[in-house]
């Protein structure tokens, strides 16, 4: 979707929303210092990439025809910077094992191979195979599953020297997605076979102290509670939806509730909204390559006045307190991997407001002294149909075990063809989330040389009316329902 080419509809638009907008006295807040990770994620990095990219493959036409060959940079880079992880960890737990690369694994043989885990699925699409045999100016659509486990699943094990075929248990290959960098100790078999004994993954990275950040009128760190709001999946558009809004606009500008509500939401110091903010129909085709332009107007307009709606409750949350909003599988931004802002050009009133941050997804930065990391959840959701797991958390804790947020891209989950992996995570965060979740969940996890993380699965506003408050000072996760039925959200209790 050209984002540009959208804007001229706005004014053309009829005023379909109502602007009469509240006059709201915003709260007195408290400060906290605020720091966006944007140079990981940055748009002019990741298009200069591209380009380099685009030039070397120019320089060899014979090789861009494939396009395995634009992504293999990001596997290679990915082995390259996890392997001296899982040398040290092997060093300390395997101790005496030789470590082989595949070329040199001989049957009968014991040792340990270090490299990345590829897992062959017949139920799995195969993007750049269509691509490759089609040479479609974009790829066919693929149909959508919720899983692509069967019993003819194979694991296979890669490094930089050949392939090997793993044989292990059925729970072991259920249990672990493609893309994966890894530490195997097992015996060779005949036939480039290789017995599994044991797996060992990255771990958690370190955690980087980071002093407190939070500050009171007069400018002094203050240890009081202070929280932030998580919220995603607000499908604006939806007829079904705009009183749940309303009211989370209600909430969150302190215009809402009993007064012991209002003076808990004055401690809300940052609203992280995480993907997933316009409403998508079904089936729903956004493209503009139609056959007339009368078609491609006409859905710009349609697609326009979510997007207009969705600014006036932006702008009138950012005059109460700072806004970042991430893009999602449903609203207008580049559908691979990490996923650019959205364009300030969309938000015309929002984005006059110091306060309105669009990020990156992935997104990272650090809060009040806390480091957050999280996604609009696309990376979980195709990671479990990898997986024969039922929980978003355990596959989210899982990610940060592995130290990496998309193993399964480029793969099956589109993104950009980089020459450095952008999702590797080199730094432990505190609070470690995924939007548009089907439900609330929560957990904290201390690692073995002290991290703190509090790993939260945020639930869709639209289906859930639910919002999370992360408390700063002690990473404790705790629902907020904003209930449409007594106008009343339930607050975490103050006492």
């Amino acid at each position: 979707m050209n984002q540009t080419s959208l804007l001229k509809h706005f004014k053309s638009m009829d005023d379909i929303i109502n602007n009469d907008q509240h006059n709201y006295q915003a709260l007195p807040r408290v400060e906290t210092s605020y720091s966006y990770s944007r140079s990981r994620y940055n748009q002019y990095d990741i298009m200069k990439q591209s380009k380099q990219q685009n030039n070397q493959a120019s320089n060899h036409q014979h090789d861009s025809m494939n396009p395995d060959n634009q992504f293999n940079k990001i596997y290679t880079d990915r082995l390259e910077k996890l392997r001296p992880v899982l040398a040290d960890k092997v060093a300390k737990i395997w101790k005496g094992t030789p470590v082989n690369k595949i070329l040199h694994v001989k049957p009968g043989d014991e040792g340990i191979l270090v490299g990345t885990l590829y897992k062959e699925m017949p139920l799995k699409p195969n993007i750049l195979k269509q691509y490759a045999e089609n040479r479609a100016i974009l790829p066919l659509p693929v149909k959508k599953v919720s899983s692509y486990i069967s019993d003819a699943d194979v694991l296979l094990f890669e490094d930089e020297t050949g392939r090997i075929k793993l044989i292990c248990d059925k729970s072991m290959v259920d249990g672990l997605p493609t893309g994966l960098n890894v530490a195997i100790r097992g015996k060779g078999l005949p036939g480039a076979e290789f017995q599994v004994y044991e797996i060992i993954t990255p771990g958690l990275p370190s955690q980087m102290f980071v002093t407190n950040g939070v500050h009171g009128p007069d400018n002094k760190d203050i240890n009081d509670d202070v929280y932030v709001c998580l919220a995603s999946g607000l499908n604006i558009g939806d007829p079904n939806c705009q009183l749940s809004n309303n009211l989370l606009l209600d909430y969150i500008t302190g215009n809402l509730g009993s007064p012991s509500d209002q003076k808990f939401v004055s401690k809300i110091c940052r609203l992280i909204i995480a993907g997933n903010s316009i409403h998508k129909e079904p089936n729903q085709d956004l493209s503009t390559r139609s056959r007339t332009k009368q078609e491609a107007t006409a859905k710009l307009q349609k697609l326009a006045v979510p997007i207009k709606e969705l600014d006036m409750i932006l702008s009138e949350m950012c005059q109460s307190l700072p806004v970042d909003i991430l893009p999602g599988e449903s609203d207008p931004s580049i559908q691979s991997l990490p996923q650019l802002p959205f364009n300030a050009c969309l938000f015309p009133f929002s984005a006059q407001n110091i306060n309105f941050n669009p990020v990156t997804n992935p997104y990272e930065s650090v809060i009040g002294g806390k480091i957050f990391l999280g996604t609009s959840g696309q990376n979980i959701e195709n990671i479990s149909k990898y997986m024969n797991v039922s929980s978003k958390l355990e596959l989210l804790q899982n990610t940060l075990e592995w130290r990496h947020l998309a193993p399964t891209a480029p793969d099956t989950l589109s993104c950009a063809p980089l020459e450095q992996d952008p999702f590797i995570i080199v730094c432990c965060p505190h609070v470690y989330f995924m939007g548009n979740g089907d439900r609330f969940e929560s957990k904290y996890i201390e690692g073995e040389n002290g991290e703190q993380v509090c790993i939260v699965v945020v639930p869709k506003f639209s289906e859930t009316g639910t919002v999370v408050l992360v408390n700063l000072r002690t990473l404790e996760a705790t629902p907020v329902q904003i209930n449409p039925t007594s106008f009343f959200p339930h607050s975490p209790n103050l006492n």
